[in-house]
């Protein structure tokens, strides 16, 4: 088998000071006595649909909101990446980092501003970067994909939300065509293309056929973009928090292992990671699964695929 080995990002929708130590627990998760995740959730900025700051659960904006303004200040005076004030998700994430060897995640919705915070903690170590669902432009990609190829992080690229039609007729094994998502897709594989390593995350579409679904998953969009760039050597993730959502909470950890089990051909497995909301949070919580549930999880894929687990201690690797 081509890619029999699975990458688990895990974490909470948005990290803070309250749920970090849920990171720590994840972080202890074994399969056969080793190490059973990759990676870790690490987002400060939140893409709302609503900025509504008088609403708790609907305006948190993520942890790093006030330094995100303060850091649009200085640039508005005239100020550079020297100047801008830490952003505390990245601090947190260079600890976790540096005591579990987990590699640190987030979505970016403000390139300038977030990745040049995160290269002052990250210019030597991974981390891996993605696009908000929301947003598609190749442009933001190109700048994740430069500070990437410079400091060698891995670039994320979540389908968008909407998918038209031509959804009814693309399922069909005689459809020769591309859906929309599938064209985005190919233009920014192309953008991110001078990074290391680029993997599409299927996180789903929000389709009037979606029934319980938060937004359903179109796995044949991923497994034919991915057959696509096979020179490229291009990934594919499952996010399975914003595909089943809230309403499908339950099942998670079962359509996930399904996921697991496709493949893009005899020899290869479609999904070579999973990125999945793990603990609680203060948005979204009810799509998260529980550490317990990871757990479980962890043991079912290991029944038929191999967990990568975490990279070795940082300390470990300087000293190979």
């Amino acid at each position: 088998m081509k890619n029999p080995e699975v990458k688990i990002y895990a974490g909470p929708d948005s990290l803070d000071d309250f749920n970090i130590e849920e990171v720590y627990k994840m972080a202890e998760i074994k399969s056969d006595d080793k190490p059973a995740l990759y990676g870790a959730r690490t987002v400060g900025l939140k893409s709302r649909t609503n900025f509504d700051m008088d609403n708790s659960d609907a305006g948190f904006m993520g942890y790093d909101f006030e330094a995100i303004m303060q850091n649009f200040n200085i640039f508005g005076k005239g100020g550079n990446a020297d100047d801008l004030v830490p952003l505390p998700t990245v601090e947190m994430a260079e600890k976790i980092y540096k005591e579990t060897g987990l590699i640190p995640s987030s979505e970016i919705m403000l390139p300038a501003i977030q990745l040049a915070c995160i290269k002052k903690s990250f210019a030597n170590d991974p981390f891996l970067v993605w696009n908000s669902a929301v947003d598609q432009l190749g442009w933001h990609i190109r700048q994740m994909a430069g500070f990437a190829e410079e400091h060698g992080w891995i670039v994320g690229l979540k389908n968008g939300k909407w998918l038209g039609e031509e959804y009814k007729k693309a399922e069909s094994k005689d459809f020769k065509g591309k859906t929309s998502i599938e064209t985005v897709w190919d233009g920014l594989v192309n953008y991110a293309s001078i990074a290391d390593e680029v993997i599409l995350i299927q996180r789903g579409c929000d389709l009037p056929a979606k029934g319980e679904y938060r937004n359903l998953p179109i796995h044949y969009t991923a497994t034919r973009t991915k057959r696509r760039h096979a020179d490229k050597n291009v990934a594919a993730y499952f996010d399975p928090s914003h595909s089943l959502g809230p309403k499908m909470r339950d099942q998670i950890v079962e359509e996930t292992v399904k996921a697991m089990r496709m493949k893009v051909s005899e020899d290869e497995y479609l999904y070579d990671g999973i990125l999945i909301e793990v603990g609680t949070a203060k948005c979204d919580t009810h799509q998260h699964i529980t550490v317990n549930e990871l757990q479980e999880l962890v043991e079912k894929i290991a029944e038929f695929r191999t967990l990568s687990g975490r990279r070795k201690h940082i300390k470990e690797e300087q000293n190979a």
